[in-house]
């Protein structure tokens, strides 16, 4: 018999608590969304168009900033992360009591650091802010520890996509800890603002070293097969991961020398320029502009958001390659308006939209409704579109040189698309949920009736439904 690779004493996760390991980070993250992320991105532009603008206006859009990438994505990426790290890795997963005692530090943490940073000059809510950041520096400890262990068989071997999701872990702690470190300091001083080279750092990591490597992870893994390409050898998504995390290297390496006041400017630049040439790699291998898929029919209306995403992350990774090239020729860095627009760009366009379609592609609760009850095929296109219009009118309408108040607000208009796409994607969710139930039920039903029994004649055997699409 073959031995498992894994400690005989590591506890492992059983498939039925596997099924459901993400629905309460998706309930969590659906949350955050509405509450902090996408609700303060309508309400923060208004306050500044109408000139309510003071130091609590800026502690809140870092609190927004934060919840939407840490509570929303963040969370929901972790969700998923607990279903597809296990077969990434060959097995079930490890020490499953870490994601549960992570869940509650990340969930606890991010409630208490958002609610206690816009009022952090009051000693109470300044403690309260460092205490949160605190309690999601051990959730994401525990959390990276328990998938990181996971995944060691596979990344032993060298796998692409276990290295990405491995390092995407890793940078999580990473943000966690710096904000672990910054945060305190933070409340000594009895500021609620973080300095925004500080800030646009923290945000830096989450979003092209947290978020980006784990996407890379799944995609170098599904996206291929979706569009009718052959799977990416291991030298390119060895290629991949090596530009990625060389490139988040230099760029955070550089920014931390830059708050020490060194002069990394083209450290930062290159780095920059190297996290936009991965994203271009990794688009290589996709080939989402193939106009055939090989998705199954009942799945095929959800090209097209796939497609919008995998757009959208061209246009970011061009964005930041040719900025970082061109920064670093010049000795400078990229402008503050161009990065906060590749920002919100990979925000709407690659990490909502992506969450939106893949979930709706992977989850089980939405593989039952394709069953029971198909959906509309306008759904996805419905909800893509709005996010575009979101990534138009808050990513695209600076960089046309839209500012003032008419940027202002855009960016309340774009918010408001934001929130409505969400919203709609949680009462999708909650019904494709019920209908989940319902499903198993009918299941488990027509298996009782199925067992052998004694009695004669037998009864008839009731046909079994047919298999998820």
């Amino acid at each position: 018999m073959a031995r498992d690779a894994r400690p005989a004493t590591a506890p492992i996760s059983d498939p039925t608590r596997d099924a459901d390991s993400h629905v309460r980070f998706v309930y969590a993250a659906l949350l955050f969304a509405t509450l902090g992320g996408f609700g303060l991105a309508v309400w923060l532009p208004v306050q500044a168009a109408l000139g309510q603008m003071d130091v609590s206006w800026l502690a809140a859009a870092q609190v927004h900033g934060h919840l939407q990438v840490m509570g929303f994505a963040g969370l929901f990426v972790l969700g998923v992360a607990t279903r597809l790290a296990p077969r990434f890795g060959g097995g079930h997963l490890t020490h499953p009591a870490l994601v549960d005692a992570a869940f509650w530090c990340l969930q606890v943490g991010l409630f208490v650091r958002g609610g206690g940073q816009p009022f952090a000059s009051h000693m109470p809510f300044a403690w309260l802010m460092a205490g949160g950041a605190a309690l999601e520096f051990a959730g994401a400890a525990m959390y990276a520890g328990s998938v990181v262990l996971t995944l060691r068989p596979s990344i032993r071997k060298g796998m692409p996509n276990a290295l990405l999701m491995g390092s995407g872990m890793a940078w999580l702690v990473v943000q966690a800890a710096l904000g672990a470190v910054w945060f305190p300091q933070l409340a000594l001083d009895g500021t609620s603002v973080l300095r925004s080279d500080r800030d646009g750092l923290l945000v830096s990591i989450q979003f092209f070293g947290f978020l980006l490597s784990a996407f890379a992870g799944v995609g170098l893994r599904s996206f291929p097969s979706f569009f009718g390409m052959p799977q990416p050898s291991a030298r390119m998504g060895h290629a991949v991961f090596a530009s990625l995390q060389g490139g988040l290297l230099l760029w955070a390496g550089g920014s931390l020398l830059a708050i020490g006041g060194v002069d990394a400017h083209r450290a930062v630049a290159a780095g920059q320029a190297l996290v936009g040439i991965a994203m271009l790699l990794l688009m290589s291998t996709f080939g989402w502009w193939h106009r055939k898929t090989r998705l199954a029919v009942a799945s095929q209306p959800l090209a097209w958001p796939l497609r919008a995403t995998l757009a959208m992350l061209t246009l970011t990774g061009l964005l930041l390659a040719v900025s970082g090239i061109e920064a670093f020729a010049r000795g400078g860095v990229i402008s503050t308006v161009r990065i906060d627009a590749v920002r919100h760009i990979f925000a709407l366009g690659v990490i909502t939209q992506g969450i939106l379609a893949i979930a709706q592609l992977i989850l089980p609760e939405f593989a039952s409704e394709r069953f029971v009850r198909p959906p509309s095929r306008w759904r996805p296109v419905t909800l893509a579109s709005a996010l575009i219009g979101a990534v138009v009118l808050r990513g695209l309408m600076p960089l046309a040189g839209v500012s003032g108040d008419a940027r202002l607000w855009s960016m309340a208009a774009g918010g408001v698309l934001g929130l409505a796409a969400i919203a709609a994607f949680g009462i999708l969710f909650l019904r494709a949920r019920r209908t989940h139930f319902a499903y198993l039920s009918k299941v488990a039903v027509w298996r009782i009736q199925s067992l052998p029994t004694t009695d004669w004649p037998p009864p008839p055997r009731r046909e079994a439904p047919p298999p998820l699409r």
